[in-house]
């Protein structure tokens, strides 16, 4: 078997492990090492900055990534992530401390739904959890509780894990029917929509707006590789031993008919012939389209949309609580405000807030300070989000 394909396999293993069970545990919030890193407040390159944001902009690490969103002029900071990774938390902290001193940080948005998010809370709750709670370590909850040292509302902003289920029931059927029906244009929908998906999800990059290689290949992020890799599977694995096993059977069946494929013995390249070489090559390419189309299309841009638009709720709460004293000059016609209020940017009545910080958006209405949306996400879905919200696909 090719090492592409076994990295392929166990790639897309802990992926769809990870959408099928998001384990995220409370994470210790501390000062300690905020004033060691480069938050600064000096000017920096920070994506699509706005003149008009007269805030100091800190220097960013290479994982995070800042634009003002153009409909609202409200400033939103994207943190990218690595899950599990101890320097993802220490980023995560050091940003939101950093803006809630400074009484700037607005609401959190996280990747997680409710119903993950309050599973795993029944799950801390139970003895087995206590016990493996200091090895589960997560960023998602680390800034939940940041954010509420700061009093600052939580936003359980990802697509609910049943939708994302269904979606990807549905992505797969269609699949099977485009890859069966090559004479019907069933090939040719196939990678038209694989195209789509890969545009909105995974833009190239333009003028320094978006995370490029160096928020990945940062030497603080990769020296703690090796803990992702124990803790990302071992997470999973303590959480739901059946389906986890099962899910890596899966991919190591595949992985063993793969193996087959090509011959099923341990030959140098050399040694391999046509008949040997082709057969492995042909399964390993249809393993990757095949599942990139679902990582794409299901996992990143259906979610991807999904978050942006829990971001973009955020940003048009606090544009109107900002704009509150300029709407009118005589306060009685506030009570008719409703003639002219726009709609479309009512606070979305569905969002979800993690309950036990006590804080949702709606309470701070009297509050005119300028805030930052922040959202705590992994790096995969920086670049189709920032997409989205700054050439306005979302509308």
């Amino acid at each position: 078997m090719f090492p592409s394909t076994l990295i392929l396999h166990i790639t897309v293993a802990l992926f769809f492990i990870h959408e099928v069970h998001a384990f995220h545990r409370p994470h210790s919030v501390g000062h300690g090492t905020f004033k060691k890193m480069q938050w600064s407040k000096c000017a920096s390159k920070s994506a699509l900055s706005s003149t008009a944001n007269t805030m100091p902009r800190p220097t960013y690490p290479p994982q995070v990534v800042e634009f003002t969103e153009p409909s609202t002029n409200v400033r939103v900071v994207l943190i990218g992530t690595m899950h599990y990774n101890p320097r993802s938390i220490q980023t995560v902290e050091e940003a939101l401390n950093y803006l809630g001193e400074d009484d700037a940080l607005g609401s959190v948005v996280i990747e997680s739904c409710e119903v993950r998010w309050n599973k795993t809370a029944e799950l801390l709750a139970s003895p087995r959890g206590r016990i493996l709670e200091s090895v589960l370590t997560n960023e998602m909850r680390a800034a939940s509780n940041v954010a509420a040292q700061y009093g600052r509302p939580v936003v359980l902003g990802d697509q609910r894990i049943d939708v994302t289920g269904t979606s990807l029931k549905g992505v797969v059927r269609r699949i099977a029917v485009d890859l069966a029906t090559p004479l019907g244009g069933g090939w040719g929908r196939f990678f038209r929509e694989f195209r789509e998906a890969a545009d909105a999800a995974l833009p190239l990059e333009a003028e320094g707006r978006y995370l490029d290689v160096t928020s990945i290949l940062d030497p603080r992020l990769l020296l703690f590789v090796p803990v992702c890799f124990v803790k990302y599977p071992l997470s999973f694995l303590v959480r739901n031993p059946l389906t986890t096993t099962l899910i890596f059977l899966t991919f190591g069946g595949l992985a063993f008919f793969s193996n087959l494929m090509g011959g099923g013995e341990e030959l140098t390249f050399s040694q391999l012939s046509t008949s040997d070489l082709l057969p492995s090559l042909l399964f390993s390419g249809l393993e990757y389209v095949v599942f990139g189309r679902i990582l794409v299309q299901v996992l990143l841009a259906e979610r991807n949309e999904i978050i942006a638009r829990n971001i973009l709720d955020q940003c048009r709460t606090y544009s109107d609580n900002m704009n509150t004293d300029k709407k009118s000059v005589l306060p009685f016609l506030d009570a008719f405000s409703f003639l002219w209020k726009d709609e479309a940017k009512e606070l979305n009545i569905n969002t979800a807030y993690v309950q036990s910080n006590g804080n949702d958006v709606r309470n701070f209405s009297s509050d005119s300070k300028e805030k930052t949306v922040v959202a705590v996400l992994g790096m995969a879905h920086c670049n189709g989000i920032v997409n989205l919200m700054t050439e306005g696909l979302l509308d």
